[in-house]
């Protein structure tokens, strides 16, 4: 329990009403005296003690429960249903989602499966799986090649089935 102060908070005479405010876990303790002004603004009930003593306390919001920004998911949810709601409940609610990932997988980077590339993509792969051959060729690498030369004909040959 917290220590009562001898002292009004305001004005410094012999207190005789204490208000004791717990918010956070931590309890603050004031004193008034019976002459204190602001003893008056604590008898409407339908005021808090802090409001009527001046004081703006701060109440931490419960871990856990904030909301996404863009779909309003909560981790709540993902206890419940054991799915993330959009690209963003990562970043929000990342502070719970690491350790949860680390001991239901290996780690926390995605190392799966990635979309196919793209039509475009494959050409500039290919052009450049030319000039790495030239450049192997050049150099007398035969080896490498060898290897190149696979891949371009893998990537032509793809490019042929596409065309039909």
């Amino acid at each position: 329990m917290a220590q009562r102060p001898l002292n009004c908070t305001h004005c410094n005479q012999p207190c005789t009403v204490f208000v004791t405010l717990v918010a956070g876990g931590k309890a603050d303790t004031y004193g008034l005296c019976p002459t204190c002004p602001q003893l008056a603004l604590l008898a409407p009930e339908t005021t808090l003690p802090s409001l009527s003593l001046g004081l703006k306390l701060s109440v931490p919001t419960p871990a856990g429960r904030g909301r996404c920004p863009s779909c309003g998911f909560r981790w709540e949810d993902f206890e419940r249903t054991q799915r993330i709601g959009c690209p963003t409940c990562y970043e929000t609610h990342q502070a719970h989602l690491n350790p949860t990932l680390s001991r239901i997988q290996p780690g926390v980077q995605h190392i799966g499966r990635r979309p196919q590339p793209t039509l475009e993509e494959k050409k500039a792969q290919l052009e450049q799986f030319k000039s790495q051959l030239k450049s192997a060729v050049q150099s007398e690498d035969f080896e490498g090649a060898a290897g190149l030369r696979d891949q371009i004909a893998r990537l032509e040959s793809e490019f042929s089935a596409l065309k039909s």
